[in-house]
């Protein structure tokens, strides 16, 4: 119509066109977009490191054997497998810190010692 009745050429019909298309989509992806990420709360992969969680045991171990400790990440309660150092019991129900994982075993330190070294 515009080519017809205005006596636009079409480049400059088409142009226009895309440009009125083109507001209402950016102006919606805008609006959008501010409503979907204001609420979002990523997390990034340190947001799952379990070091220096505090947690306790729930199946004792004992000199080099394996066990589980029960901890809360953001809210969820997580279990995780610990080995007890060689000399060292771990006792269930014991509080114990999360040192460092490997290979998805952690290493612990009892809570109580840790509060007296400090």
């Amino acid at each position: 119509m515009l080519v017809k009745y205005s006596g636009m050429q079409l480049l400059a019909v088409v142009l226009v066109c895309t440009l009125i298309a083109l507001l209402p989509g950016i102006l919606l992806y805008t609006v959008l977009a501010r409503v979907m990420t204001r609420y979002d709360s990523s997390m990034s992969e340190l947001d799952y490191d379990p070091a220096g969680q505090l947690g306790y045991i729930s199946i004792a171990a004992a000199d080099g054997t394996v066990g589980e400790m029960k901890y809360v990440l953001h809210g969820t309660m997580r279990s995780i497998g610990v080995r007890a150092e060689s000399g060292q019991s771990l006792l269930r129900g014991d509080r114990v810190i999360i040192v460092k994982t490997d290979k998805g075993i952690a290493a612990v330190t009892l809570f109580e010692r840790e509060m007296e070294q400090n």
